[in-house]
């Protein structure tokens, strides 16, 4: 008793108030009259007005109860906590008793518990085999061969007893998930596994961060589209075809504070590349323009559009912080330079397909889904057994012809639209008036630098090479990048600079030209790329792609031939599987792309071509969106 008074009497009653309660109103009359005696004695003891023997008289309780119910109060409860208060409950049980047999077997047996912990579990050692998801029915017989393993006779126990302690192997289990919850989460799937792996501890400070000031943080994912498409190509023998693509993916960046979508890229390959998020991130950057839509009768809302359109200070905006998953493409070396050094944000990376990590983004594609591809005749629903999901929705693609094109079309517009539509998670407000109405309030938003907007920049990388040539033998000085030999005038009659090292800023996204500087940073001008392979535009990723296939042997090209047309055939005539259509079809989205934004900006502009622009631009006015935002109240 000495020993339990001293530890009691370093306690103080004010040390009581961060005791677990008690909802006394749901106890029954009698076990409510108990509790509260035995509370009110716990409380007594604690303010030391008054003796123990006149606390026990006053509560009826003995002296030995009390001392007893003071140590239930200080015992740890499986959460973490005291029991407090609940360990006054009548026929509370707080010790853990033990159900000595058994427990007494593990602790003399520890490879008996072990082997129940990894058979429920799955917890074997790599390349072990096991039974997913074994029943307890089942983990009790392996138990029991391994009693007999261990050398357990007949007569002891477990296997003494008439059930060979199923039920206590069955408790045993059902316990498991309060240490191991994520491995027990596991066995009923990869969801369930995903969840009770990123909630819980340190989930919530994460979620409680508040984003106010636009911009301060913006989350990226991509999406593949519940659809079925189809394509229109040629074969090499001018025969036109139309036939289904695999599924595509949509890119985007949504800004948290104002759950404005900032800019998207639609990537027709079967999976995204880091070339594909560098393009996502340069359409969130650079300010929007309506395209010129192809379906009829398909317009731009009134009011709709994109921030960087419709709210001037939001052009070449950026952002502070870029929360995205740790995806191959998005963990690629350019990337997190770009975002680093040229964005200028911080990195918050989370778990792959972790959708409660940046709920904004997902909680967009599930509405873009739903307001716009769950109700087109191809669409392949979000599962198979869904019902919108038709039978035949490769067939019902080609009958109807529904394109990448009107796809592109029907994206654009349904952003657009979804920005300047109400939002329940804004107080009924749209993303654009609430983009707007705080840069009013005075937040600020970072803009990109005028000298660091130009489109070279956007997908430029570092690459250090030396430079190559021999007076001797009549080889004029040269960069190698990637298999192609680049010079420019000022290079190559310079054989002084033979054996330098030189930095190449390389734009991927368009190879035929790279800008080279010597080691003390001074530049030496813009090499071509010599031969044919300067002509066309092409990315890093289309001339890896045509050196593989030129090193295992499955293309030639001819000396003089380019070898851009000659991938391109290639992908033609490979065009019979979806993957090969989804390439081909990739690769003419890319190089119509990389015309509009590289070729025609570079050459002069003809009077002619002048009038026929205005001409064209006049002609579809009408499909340019209203962009103008609708008065609403100031909050």
């Amino acid at each position: 008793m000495k020993q339990d008074y001293d530890r009691f009497s370093k306690m103080d009653y004010q040390d009581l108030v961060n005791w677990p309660t008690v909802l006394e109103d749901n106890l029954p009359t009698l076990k409510r009259e108990l509790y509260k005696r035995r509370k009110g004695a716990v409380n007594a003891y604690f303010k030391k007005e008054k003796t123990v023997d006149q606390i026990c008289a006053e509560h009826g309780i003995r002296k030995g109860e009390l001392y007893r119910l003071l140590n239930r109060c200080l015992e740890t409860h499986g959460d973490g906590r005291l029991f407090g208060y609940r360990a006054l409950i009548p026929f509370q049980r707080v010790k853990n008793t033990k159900n000595a047999p058994f427990e007494t077997l593990l602790e003399r047996y520890p490879n008996l518990k072990e082997d129940l912990e990894n058979d429920f579990l799955n917890a074997v050692k790599k390349g072990g085999l096991y039974e997913k998801n074994i029943s307890i029915k089942n983990v009790h017989k392996i138990f029991v061969r391994n009693c007999l393993k261990t050398g357990l006779s007949l007569n002891e126990y477990p296997l003494n007893t008439k059930t060979k302690a199923f039920k206590s192997v069955q408790r045993f289990i059902n316990s498991l998930s309060d240490k191991h919850f994520i491995a027990v989460a596991a066995r009923y799937g990869d969801e369930a596994a995903m969840l009770a792996k990123n909630t819980g501890v340190g989930y919530s400070q994460y979620q409680s961060t508040t984003v106010n000031r636009p911009f301060e943080r913006v989350e990226f994912d991509g999406h593949k589209l519940d659809i079925s498409l189809a394509v229109k190509y040629k074969t090499l023998e001018g025969d036109e075809i139309i036939d289904t693509i695999n599924r595509i993916w949509i890119l985007s960046i949504i800004d948290v504070s104002t759950r404005c979508i900032l800019g998207y890229h639609l990537c027709l390959q079967k999976e995204y590349s880091s070339d594909d998020v560098l393009m996502c991130i340069r359409n969130a950057i650079k300010p929007w323009e309506p395209r010129k839509l192809a379906i009829p009768e398909l317009e731009y809302p009134v009011h709709s559009g994109f921030p960087s359109s419709v709210i001037e200070e939001t052009k070449f905006g950026i952002w502070d912080e870029f929360c995205y998953d740790n995806a191959k493409a998005n963990i690629s070396k350019i990337v997190q330079e770009k975002l680093n050094n040229f964005v200028g944000c911080s990195i918050n990376m989370g778990p792959v397909a972790t959708p409660i990590r940046r709920p904004h983004i997902e909680r967009f594609y599930n509405t873009l889904e739903t307001n716009g591809f769950h109700r087109i005749v191809s669409t392949t629903g979000n599962a198979p057994t869904d019902p919108r999901r038709r039978k035949n929705t490769e067939q019902l693609a080609i009958k109807y012809q529904i394109s990448v094109e009107h796809i592109e079309d029907i994206v654009d517009v349904l952003i657009a639209e979804y920005n300047a539509t109400p939002h329940s998670g804004l107080s009924g407000l749209t993303p654009l008036e609430v983009m707007q109405q705080r840069i009013d309030r005075g937040m600020s938003i970072s803009s990109l630098a005028e000298d660091q907007r130009d489109e070279f920049l956007f997908f430029t990388t570092k690459i250090n090479r030396v430079i190559r040539g021999d007076v001797k033998g009549g080889r004029r000085p040269f960069v190698t990048y990637e298999g192609v030999k680049y010079t420019n005038e000022v290079v190559s009659n310079m054989p002084s600079l033979i054996g330098k090292k030189v930095t190449l800023l390389v734009n991927v996204d368009d190879i035929r030209f790279i800008r080279v500087h010597l080691e003390n940073g001074s530049e030496l001008g813009i090499l071509t790329a010599i031969g044919k392979w300067g002509i066309h535009p092409h990315s890093l990723r289309e001339r890896k792609a045509i050196n593989k296939l030129k090193n295992s042997g499955e293309v030639h090209i001819p000396q003089g031939e380019d070898p851009i047309e000659v991938y391109h055939n290639y992908l033609r005539s490979n065009a019979n599987t979806k993957n090969g259509r989804n390439m081909l079809a990739s690769f003419e989205k890319n190089q119509d792309s990389k015309n509009k934004r590289y070729d025609r900006s570079s050459e002069p502009i003809e009077e002619t071509d002048m009038k026929e622009t205005k001409e064209e631009n006049n002609k579809h006015k009408s499909n340019k969106p209203n962009i103008k935002l609708r008065k609403t109240l100031q909050f």
